[in-house]
């Protein structure tokens, strides 16, 4: 965030007062502001260099991510619209319909929406490899409801977005790609709060603190508008950083078993509940009597009412409802497949508080908490620390000495304070996986330090 190498005046003072340190033999002595400021720089300068192109990648899919239900609605037209007319199709003979075009005659439910302009869909289950779950797909059946007619097929796994989100989760790598994007975010935050140090005034002019220049070197202008940008950026990327980390491998799932341990995981949210025949002659009531009830609990604004069908005859239907795809206005409705009887009807703040907790990050890290204001927001932010990031990658290529990599020197240990250690370890544990990093880049710095030392006295 701020000048990733500048402030060469601190950096040289700070070389300096390491020359009379080990000349003077003094290792104990005082840690100086300025040799606090050349770790703090370094290791912002290593976090830039080191996460820049994952950190593009990501950046980048979610800034795309945003807004992919505007832009899915506008190129699914042809899918998603029809010509209202006076009779429409049962929903259980489309129902017909949509297993015989399916690649699969498991059709696990349906999404329905109130506006009688709007197609229907089916959803159909593909199972990949025996025992791996992780490979089915999922094929969306569109209809029109007045004729029946097919306005085509879509593997969801396969829909643009649906890749997009998974590179921007995983990087298209498993569970490696998890792990390395939840490493950048974790650096992503630590960058934030070094270039906020770095950005510090120190009894600056307003000049590159509070506005950037717009005339003057090159080099200079670029670092003001990285480092006052940055500063303003802060708190609006901070917060979607840290949200992202309930998505995450290791603290995500950390999270997640937390709530589950402490009995705030709502099984009821998810799982179809039991809804047993009243008696051995029932028979499961028509879509056509099921569908209208789920549509009565619409809420204005309501995208789509997404129905799981009840997969067993012990089981209830269950529908989803959700405004502008924000996670925290899920409504859950059971429906008793016999008697059409409603029940474990669950809104947001029927859930536990941890579990809310849950639900505020996800929409608050996909910008859809309060519409289109915080997805601008949301933007914002993801270009803005793409940004960022090249600009840091820019000052550095712009002043690296030729022929050389342009890489700060180590500073002596003695030069971060007792509370600097302190806060690495905290650092380390709030954030295991970039705790792990710092332990290997220590290792591997003071590996490839001793080998440069070694071969400077022979």
């Amino acid at each position: 965030m701020s000048d990733t190498i500048t402030n060469s005046s601190a950096v040289d003072e700070n070389q300096k007062e390491t020359q009379a340190v080990t000349s003077a033999g003094r290792p104990n002595a005082k840690p100086s502001k300025s040799g606090l400021y050349t770790i703090v720089w370094r290791w912002h300068f290593y976090a830039g260099i080191l996460s820049a192109p994952i950190l593009w990648m990501i950046t980048i899919t979610g800034a795309m991510y945003v807004f992919s239900t505007e832009i899915s609605e506008w190129r699914d037209q042809a899918l998603l619209k029809v010509s209202p007319q006076a009779e429409r199709v049962s929903y259980d003979r489309l129902r017909e319909i949509a297993a015989s075009h399916g690649a699969s005659e498991d059709l696990e439910g349906m999404v329905v929406r109130s506006d009688p302009a709007h197609s229907v869909f089916f959803l159909a289950h593909i199972e990949g490899e025996p025992g791996n779950r992780a490979n089915d797909q999922h094929q969306r059946i569109y209809l029109n409801p007045y004729d029946g007619s097919l306005l085509g097929t879509r593997i969801a796994e396969h829909d643009f977005f649906a890749v997009v989100l998974e590179l921007h989760r995983s990087l298209m790598l498993g569970t490696t790609g998890r792990i390395l994007s939840e490493l950048v975010t974790c650096w992503g935050l630590i960058l934030l709060a070094s270039g906020f140090y770095l950005w510090w005034p120190r009894g600056k002019k307003n000049a590159g603190v509070w506005l950037p220049r717009i005339k003057g070197k090159f080099y200079a202008v670029l670092r003001d508008w990285h480092a006052v940008s940055g500063f303003y950026l802060l708190p609006l990327i901070g917060i979607i950083a840290f949200t992202g980390l309930f998505f995450t491998l290791v603290l995500g799932t950390g999270f997640n078993t937390t709530v589950k341990k402490m009995g705030h995981w709502p099984p009821e949210w998810f799982l179809t509940a039991d809804a047993p025949a009243p008696s051995p002659e029932a028979q499961p009531m028509k879509l056509d009597q099921i569908v209208p009830l789920f549509l009565e609990h619409s809420r204005s604004g309501e995208d789509a009412v997404a129905i799981r069908f009840a997969e067993k005859p012990e089981l209830a239907h269950k529908a989803f409802y959700m405004i502008d795809d924000d996670k925290n206005s899920l409504r859950t409705v059971s429906v008793n497949q016999y008697t059409g009887e409603k029940f474990s009807i669950l809104d947001p703040p029927d859930l536990p508080f941890l579990y809310r907790v849950r639900l505020w990050a996800v929409s608050i890290h996909m910008g859809k908490i309060f519409g289109m204001p915080t997805k601008i927001l949301a933007m914002i932010a993801s270009l803005g620390l793409l940004g960022l990031s090249v600009t840091g990658i820019w000052m550095w290529w712009k002043r690296r000495p030729t022929g050389r990599s342009g890489f700060p020197r180590a500073p002596l240990p003695q030069s971060l304070p007792a509370w600097g250690w302190a806060l690495m370890i905290v650092v380390g544990i709030l954030l295991p996986v970039a705790g792990v990093s710092i332990l290997l880049i220590c290792l591997l710095d003071w590996i490839c330090f001793s080998q440069l030392r070694k071969k400077k006295t022979v």
